[in-house]
């Protein structure tokens, strides 16, 4: 079991990776996009000039004002396609909404579009039509992610994961309002939320606990801390 401090600096580094992810997936996110919006450019403009404009000055702004307005409605309708997930947990003898953030994994998924089998072939193709327009707003989201990680309180958030790890099993709402001190708790889960490995349990109420890989990675640091004080000494 990590002491406080010992947790804090495990968090510390651990969010550090993290955004090493993250710093990676947005680079593919943009060199995907990039090379997408310069193909759909030129799908649009040989379609633009053949069919409707033969003047290639005019209809390279045509496809350009196309693919700007494309862009534009993806871009309004981001927060509605990777929106927090809200929860209604009882809090303090009221019920409280508790909001959880996308993982990257849906954000991979609404870069490149849904797999669902049972699509009609027009939704299929409008999907496909977006796919630029979709990783260059998936770009800007990852971003944001990582301005949040880098905004993450480390003492709460790290007193949270800590309790998760002491009890080894689902935690309650409750027992985590009742254990940790702070004055915005719902801030604080939103914020864990944000740590890759935290599972929330929603049945019936509201609980938390650690996926295994983020427990192997706590015990991972702990011997390596360890092993590293002993060849110290």
């Amino acid at each position: 079991m990590l002491k406080r401090e010992e947790m804090r600096r495990w968090l510390t580094e651990r969010l550090h990776r993290q955004k090493q992810l993250i710093t990676g997936s947005l680079a593919g996110m943009i060199v995907l996009g990039l090379v997408a919006t310069l193909l759909e450019f030129t799908v649009f403009y040989l379609i633009i000039k053949v069919g409707f404009i033969s003047n290639g000055a005019l209809a390279a702004i045509v496809t350009l004002s196309v693919q700007a307005v494309i862009q534009s409605v993806t871009w309004l309708r981001l927060p509605g396609q990777l929106p927090d997930i809200e929860h209604e947990g009882e809090l303090d003898d009221s019920m409280t909404t508790i909001k959880v953030a996308p993982n990257m994994t849906a954000v991979w998924t609404y870069a490149l579009g849904s797999l669902e089998s049972d699509r009609t072939w027009i939704e299929m193709l409008l999907g496909l039509l977006a796919l630029p327009q979709r990783l260059c707003s998936a770009a800007w989201f990852t971003w944001q992610r990582h301005q949040q990680l880098s905004a993450v309180v480390i003492e709460p958030c790290a007193a949270v994961i800590r309790l998760l790890h002491k009890e080894a099993e689902r935690v309650e709402l409750k027992v985590i309002a009742a254990e940790i001190k702070t004055d915005d708790l719902t801030g604080v889960i939103r914020q864990v939320s944000l740590i890759d490995g935290v599972v929330f349990l929603t049945r019936k109420s509201i609980g938390l606990s650690l996926a295994n890989r983020l427990v192997e990675d706590i015990e991972d640091w702990k011997k390596k801390k360890t092993a590293e004080k002993e060849q110290q000494a």
